[in-house]
């Protein structure tokens, strides 16, 4: 089956340099969603506005890098389905670069696989899972060409 991925991109943050390409994301994408026909929204916004969306669904009061949002809801007029939302924080994530050390474009792609695995209902809530998890995540970012992520 061909590989289909639309990305809506979100740009809701004041300074727009320093975010990965339209063509990075799907190629970060296209290593995780392999035969599979998506649609997803990417959304990249300032503090205040993760913040506001940890709180509201997750009910943590803190900004944090990401979140995802599952929908898995078929478009029939295009037959793809719409796997849902991500949710950068650009300043955040700048804040880990730099105080980790991380590598820019690295960093980014592993927060993109690991909240697309989110998306594909993948969590860590016990031991079990984040190890079968951070593993599946290594392997994508190795994969990639990137170092291990953990």
């Amino acid at each position: 089956m061909k590989t289909i991925i639309k990305i809506n991109i979100q740009k809701i943050c004041k300074k727009k340099n320093n975010i990965p390409s339209l063509q990075d994301f799907q190629y970060w994408l296209h290593t995780i969603l392999k035969g599979k026909k998506i649609e997803l929204t990417i959304r990249i916004v300032e503090k205040y506005e993760i913040k506001n969306l940890n709180f509201l669904y997750r009910k943590k009061n803190k900004v944090t890098n990401v979140l995802s949002f599952f929908y898995n809801t078929q478009i029939k007029k295009k037959s793809l389905y719409y796997l849902g939302d991500i949710v950068f924080c650009k300043k955040y994530i700048e804040y880990e670069i730099f105080k980790y050390k991380k590598n820019y474009k690295e960093h980014w792609a592993h927060l993109t696989i690991h909240s697309t695995l989110h998306l594909l209902n993948y969590n860590h809530d016990t031991l079990k899972d984040q190890k079968k998890m951070e593993k599946l995540e290594t392997k994508l970012m190795l994969n990639l060409g990137y170092k291990n992520p953990y």
